[in-house]
């Protein structure tokens, strides 16, 4: 077992259920649906409080996400309310089995044969492409296809998994692979001589006609605290609300307690003329060099207006989605640990798709 003292490593989780404890995946439902362990039940962390009658007290539970950040806050939501719950560190993405065919993991992609991969496919370079090169290249090769043809393509953006399975849903056509292979992402894709299914099929980040969607490109407070009191509004009025974090924006959902990074160059020089978290922004009016949002901050709590972090956190409970733009995150020298925690990463195709089933959507 990869335990030191208390700590629990998510390489334990074949020992963890071969012993018949609870394992629990509390990653979003399109995470889960694209790989999981084999027993794990899935409950979104942003659903857990909502849903805690569906988990027994009578047996510890083992929570996993996708790198371990969101697997600790639903540790906390479980403890706070009586479960004996520990977290499986560095998450899915580290499970020495995620990719072993000796191991079980349900949802995985492969190529044993079993999704029928034609060796003779297309295959397709794009490694080094950013945003929405990748997905571009899919288009225009699955355009030259027949249908039952397929094709498979290497990329380097880390959001391309997501935007893949975004782009397959809306144009009709089938993922039969789509899998992490060191620092690259390997998909395979076959073109289908069919209509993409009707919208509530399969899994989205935005799974109604009732969505709402905005880009927050900006990183001024107070455009970003207008964006967190839309999204709240929306949220609250039964919306599936997906903020689409780029550029400034990526500074708003900064997490305050990350590590410092060894940046060198380029990457050092801008995140030093960038905020570190929401609440270092500058206002976009009269802001004085720091002192214009110190006011306005100031204001707020007279009026008793929440800060913009603890709309942040209101957000958060509520279930907004929030989605860090990757190849923004690779211009602007933003790592994914210097994220918040229940942060998804995604590129334009995530962010299209969400937009595609929501009847708002707005640029901030």
């Amino acid at each position: 077992m990869n335990k030191t003292g208390t700590d629990y490593h998510i390489n334990d989780a074949d020992g963890i259920l071969e012993k018949n404890q609870y394992l629990l995946d509390v990653r979003e439902d399109f995470e889960y649906d694209m790989g999981h362990i084999e027993g794990a039940r899935n409950i979104s962390v942003n659903e857990l409080e909502n849903r805690l009658d569906e988990l027994p007290k009578d047996r510890r539970i083992h929570a996993y996400c996708q790198k371990g950040k969101r697997g600790a806050k639903a540790v906390d939501i479980l403890k706070r309310n009586g479960y004996d719950a520990v977290n499986l560190d560095e998450g899915f993405s580290s499970y020495t089995g995620a990719y072993d065919s000796s191991k079980t993991v349900t949802g995985a992609p492969d190529a044993s044969g079993d999704r029928n991969i034609d060796p003779e496919r297309v295959r397709i370079e794009a490694s080094g492409l950013q945003c929405p090169g990748p997905l571009l290249r899919v288009s225009e090769t699955m355009g030259q296809l027949e249908p039952g043809q397929q094709m498979e393509i290497t990329v380097t953006d880390p959001g391309f998994c997501t935007d893949v399975e975004a782009w397959a849903k809306k144009t009709g056509n089938t993922v039969l692979k789509n899998e992490k292979d060191g620092d690259r992402v390997v998909a395979v894709l076959e073109k289908n001589d069919q209509q993409p299914a009707p919208s509530g099929e399969g899994h989205q980040m935005v799974e109604t006609k009732n969505g709402a969607t905005m880009v927050v490109f900006s990183g001024d407070l107070d455009k970003a605290l207008a964006s967190f009191i839309i999204a709240t509004g929306a949220k609250s009025m039964g919306k599936d609300v997906t903020m689409f974090f780029t550029f400034w924006g990526l500074n708003v959902i900064k997490d305050p307690e990350a590590p410092k990074k060894d940046k060198k160059g380029l990457d050092k020089a801008f995140s030093m003329m960038m905020p570190k978290s929401a609440a270092k922004l500058p206002i976009s009016k009269m802001n004085m060099f720091g002192l214009g949002s110190k006011m306005i901050q100031y204001v707020m709590k007279r009026k008793k207006v929440d800060a913009l972090t603890e709309m942040i956190d209101k957000a958060d409970s509520l279930g907004v989605k929030m989605v860090a733009c990757t190849m923004s995150m690779d211009i602007m020298a933003v790592e994914a640990d210097e994220l918040l925690p229940n942060v998804n990463f995604g590129g334009v195709g995530t962010y299209l798709g969400d937009a595609e089933n929501g009847n708002l959507n707005l640029f901030i």
